[in-house]
């Protein structure tokens, strides 16, 4: 139903002209009401609910230790403005969970969590870019009745914050990892570092060479390091290695389409659902489809990167293959038509 109405709304509504009041009745209030909440129902829906002298729009649950707060503002609200002022309205109450809106941006937050405003931001949810099965799934996460009136959302919302910040600790920690690696290299990296480069390119450089570049390029492993021909031991290994240089060289892209179209919003979904679906597609009209496990991909992942990383999508492969594009979606496309 939420979806439903979130297709309606982006088809039917021009929420630029909306003032705050009839995007608190139109939008607000109506998707509260299709994630189960009773609107009419004072012990669910408070509007204007008294916080010392001041007050927020709505709360839900009011007499609940699992009461939130929702604040609405006109659409096209810069909603960076207002955070603050919300947050020190949840303060005062102890209220564990918050909600921001201007009718197309919907910010969650954590307000008695460490950190600055954005980082007690856990989720967005946008009705304009992303899918109104998403914005379903969000809202029937941690905006539902049950799950907010039994504490579970705010469960959920704090597991989804914790494993964002183990994945930005070991982020920070491969790279020191890698950066001590690269300082002090194990005969074994400067061994397959010397391999790979023969077969790349039939040349096999020399170990000092190997460490050197490692030593000098810690922090910038893309950089180019310039050879000196005393320290390469020249022995073309394979008559081909020249042709394959060029075929592994730099050359056009693959194509390839995201679902949703954003790459960070695309990131957010799979983080939820941990696999995608990619759909490969043939020069000559032949369609594959293959699921992604994404289980390992974390906030600081490079969605496309990662792509493009996979063998048979990497530059002189997937021509050779005759791919001609790919498009990955987070949902099955199966279900989509359905």
């Amino acid at each position: 139903m939420i979806a439903q109405a979130v297709e309606h709304i982006r088809n039917t509504v021009s929420l630029n002209v909306l003032d705050e009041s009839s995007t608190k009745q139109g939008v607000v209030l109506n998707l509260l009401r299709l994630a189960g909440w009773d609107t009419f129902d004072v012990s669910q829906v408070v509007p204007e609910y008294r916080v010392g002298n001041r007050r927020v729009d709505y709360v839900l649950l009011p007499s609940s230790p699992n009461a939130v707060f929702i604040e609405v503002k006109r659409p096209g609200e810069n909603l960076e403005r207002h955070q603050q002022q919300l947050l020190e309205y949840c303060f005062q109450e102890g209220v564990k969970m918050a909600v921001l809106t201007n009718g197309w941006t919907w910010w969650l937050y954590l307000p008695l969590q460490a950190g600055s405003w954005e980082q007690r931001r856990f989720l967005t949810i946008d009705l304009e870019v992303q899918e109104p099965s998403v914005v379903e799934q969000r809202f029937m996460e941690y905006l539902c009745p049950e799950r907010v009136g039994s504490g579970q959302a705010v469960i959920d919302a704090e597991d989804l914050v914790a494993s964002r910040q183990r994945a930005e600790i070991i982020g920070k920690t491969i790279a020191a990892a890698w950066t001590q690696i690269v300082e002090t290299p194990d005969e074994l990296l400067v061994d397959l570092i010397s391999e790979t480069t023969e077969r790349i390119c039939g040349f096999k450089p020399e170990p000092d060479l190997v460490k050197q570049f490692l030593a000098g390029h810690a922090h910038t492993p893309n950089a180019v390091l310039d050879v000196s021909p005393s320290l390469v031991l020249s022995r073309e290994t394979n008559p081909s290695s020249a042709k394959r240089t060029r075929r592994e060289g730099r050359g056009p892209t693959l194509p390839i389409t995201l679902d949703p179209l954003d790459p960070s919003d695309f990131l957010e979904a799979l983080l939820r659902t941990k696999e995608a679906w990619i759909e490969v597609s043939y020069s000559d009209g032949r369609k594959e489809l293959r699921r992604w496990d994404a289980s390992l991909m974390s906030t600081s992942s490079n969605v496309i990167g990662n792509l493009r990383s996979r063998p048979e999508f990497r530059n002189g492969v997937w021509q050779e293959n005759g791919i001609g594009s790919i498009r990955v979606s987070v949902e099955h496309p199966r279900s989509k038509d359905a």
